[in-house]
């Protein structure tokens, strides 16, 4: 690549900006390729067992129902976001009022 001079500080400030959105849009496809949203805790351990990544899961915000996941499967809360999306289910774990979608996911 050649670049003139007076057209150095704005090519290089482009190609940052390219180079930006393209590690950003491979990041957001790679994130959407490894979460599986489940409504039910067989589909949770399912999930974790044939696909692992991220579990998006509607929780009930207990603790209880939190450890037995933990306990059960492995699995932990990896994720609780700013921007809260509505649950899409009762409580995976105790079938109670899901106040919450949060994000599990093994450690390796």
């Amino acid at each position: 690549m050649v670049v003139k001079d007076d057209e150095l500080v704005e090519t290089v400030k482009k190609l940052l900006d390219d180079i930006q959105r393209n590690l950003f849009n491979r990041a957001k496809r790679f994130l959407e390729d490894h979460v599986t949203t489940v409504k039910t805790y067989d589909e949770f351990k399912e999930a974790l067992r044939t696909k692992g990544g991220f579990i998006k899961a509607s929780w009930c915000g207990s603790q209880e129902c939190e450890l037995k996941i933990k306990e059960e499967t492995g699995a932990t809360i990896r994720l609780i976001p700013f921007e809260k999306e509505a649950p899409v289910s009762n409580c995976i774990y105790c079938g109670g009022e899901a106040k919450e979608l949060v994000y599990f996911a093994r450690s390796y």
